[in-house]
């Protein structure tokens, strides 16, 4: 009797689909685990389930919003996605694969599973299935072939090899955070632990001198500079990493000395490590939203995919023991990434102030009202409640916008009252509001409880004065732009239509033509693809924007300085006055 035939292949998740880089966030291998997913589900024709297990604190819904902001869950077989949690049962107990088999309708036999545990495979083998031990992480198993570019928007090429550098610098900045709370450490206590000092250093020059700068410098920038980008414009990438790697030496020794029991060298190691973080923030900013774009857009598939091959050879290889080391350094801080999850939307208050504008204000309340409406029809169990609120109860209840329109409010913020996402949006009064200290607490209180603050347009005055910026990138209107970064804003240049991050809790949007798009956006990001695709359809953004709705940045605005400067000089006084005038 011959073998029956195989109808769906189920794969394990971490390790053999792509790395996870801190809880709760999966990182696709790329662009292997695309290319595998799409081929079997295309040309092979199987369908496609997913065998995970989870730690008890992370649910079961949490491990599905994980796989789905992957982009992973819009290949898997609605029967196809199989949680410990669910089953009752974990790999490499047999039980779990027969337990997925029979989820599907199909008996193990007619079922293969792919993953890189070998414990796994042989469980799989021992409840019926057929099974495969896949590489980890991928190497050549995988035919070569051009690369088809992503979306383009005014700061991202849509090429792989810009993407796969933006990901190391996602892991850099893990590294800036942690030396930003080694400096607040010793400035506190004069102190750090030394395992922490240690590891960091290790860090520093194994991994990111060791890989990261190696790869820009023996592969990205010459191969970049023979497709036509001029050496001049990316000759300050070789010397900040020059500067770093004086950082890094004056580091080490100064953690010698430390170690030898010279407590004074503690204020030594904590000037090497804020001039790490001043140079590394202001760097990666730079390759992020400048070079790494203008190398992408000299690239075509072909290329792309063999510079991609090429920075794999000087790679790290597996990046698991990396990030485990990474997170043993959060840990010696007390750094918590747990925390970092998708917030979980359920209120929403916009605040209407005296002369708010028109546009920034019920623009967004009326689309983040119809995706209440969108959310209790997709998802009957789920509500989202959105209101129009002046900050003050003594506030007159007809509010009076920048252009002389009256609206009536839906009452007033009670005492404590607290919404999961605050909107303050912008217009000629924000320069006066940003003044309102009982505005200004709102926005902090806030912020201070890990909820969402979102603004558009001028509103950024009312976060910026409230102080709750730090460095989080951010756009806003041009009108005050100027004054943001010359008060040590972190303004995304060029601007971009929105800027803000899923798992982040500040969400900022450009002026006037941004307002429609970045509320899309917004929503996108913080309430999935399916309720985004729904609301971008719905409005036309969708068609406008293409896939860049469920970015966290927006597509790139022109700049025109000398217009800007004109208009600055007008309306910056009055949108954004300096503190005390």
């Amino acid at each position: 009797m011959s073998d029956p035939v195989i109808k769906a292949i189920f794969f394990d998740v971490r390790d053999t689909l792509g790395y996870v880089d801190r809880p709760g966030h999966l990182v696709p291998y790329k662009p292997s685990t695309m290319d595998l997913l799409q081929t079997v589900q295309g040309p092979i024709g199987a369908r496609i389930g997913l065998i995970t297990n989870l730690p008890k604190e992370v649910s079961a819904a949490d491990g599905r919003r994980m796989i789905e902001e992957a982009g992973i869950l819009k290949f898997v077989d609605p029967q196809g996605l199989v949680i410990n949690h669910d089953a009752g049962v974990s790999k490499p107990d047999p039980a779990i694969f027969v337990y997925a088999a029979r989820q599907m309708g199909l008996e193990p036999a007619e079922c293969l599973f792919v993953g890189e545990n070998f414990a796994e495979v042989l469980g799989a083998q021992t409840a019926g299935m057929k099974a495969v031990l896949k590489p980890c992480p991928p190497g050549r198993e995988f035919m070569f072939k051009p690369v088809a570019a992503g979306p383009v928007t005014g700061v991202a090429s849509g090429r792989l090899a810009e993407t796969i550098m933006e990901d190391d610098h996602l892991i850099g900045r893990r590294l800036v955070v942690a030396a930003a709370v080694l400096s607040k450490r010793i400035a506190d206590t004069g102190e750090a632990p030394l395992k922490a000092m240690g590891i960091l250093t290790f860090l520093l020059h194994e991994f990111i001198d060791g890989y990261h700068h190696k790869v820009e410098e023996r592969v990205l920038l010459p191969l970049a500079f023979a497709f036509g980008l001029p050496r001049r414009d990316a000759e300050y990438v070789f010397d900040d990493h020059d500067r770093g790697r004086a950082h890094f030496r004056a580091m080490s020794a100064s953690l010698e000395r430390i170690r030898d029991g010279e407590t004074g060298a503690y204020a030594d190691f904590r000037a090497e490590l804020d001039g790490f973080v001043s140079l590394y923030r202001a760097h990666a900013r730079r390759e992020n939203d400048e070079t790494l774009p203008r190398i992408g857009a000299l690239l075509d598939g072909s290329d792309d995919a063999l510079l991609v091959e090429l920075m794999e050879r000087f790679g790290p290889g597996d990046l698991g023991p990396w990030l485990m080391l990474i997170a043993t350094l959060e840990k010696e801080l007390g750094i918590q990434l747990e925390e970092r999850t998708v917030p979980d939307i359920k209120t929403i208050g916009v605040i209407a102030y005296h002369r708010c504008g028109e546009q920034d204000t019920l623009v967004p309340y009326e689309i983040l009202k119809h995706a209440s409406m969108v959310l209790g029809q997709q998802t009957p169990t789920r509500s989202l409640g959105v209101r129009l609120l002046r900050q003050n109860a003594a506030d007159p209840e007809l509010v009076e916008m920048q252009m002389g329109t009256r609206v009536m409010t839906d009452g007033a913020v009670a005492d404590g009252e607290m919404f999961d996402l605050l909107f303050i949006p912008g217009g000629l009064g924000s320069g006066e509001a940003s003044k309102d200290q009982g505005l200004l607490d709102l926005v902090r209180r806030h912020h201070a409880a890990g909820k969402v603050v979102a603004t558009n347009c001028s509103g950024i005055s009312i976060l910026h004065r409230a102080g709750i910026l730090g460095d989080t990138p951010v756009t806003s209107a041009a009108t005050v732009s100027r004054r943001l970064l010359a008060e040590g804003a972190n303004v995304l240049q060029p601007r971009t239509m929105w800027a803000g991050a899923k798992e982040g809790t500040i969400w900022t949007s450009a002026g006037g033509s941004g307002v429609h798009g970045s509320t899309v956006a917004m929503i996108a990001n913080y309430f999935g693809r399916e309720v985004g695709t729904f609301m971008g359809m719905g409005w036309d953004t969708y068609p406008a924007y293409g896939d860049a709705i469920f970015e966290e940045r927006g597509p790139q605005y022109f700049s025109f300085p000398i217009l800007e400067a004109q208009i600055q000089d007008v309306l910056e006084d009055i949108l954004l006055p300096k503190v005390g005038v």
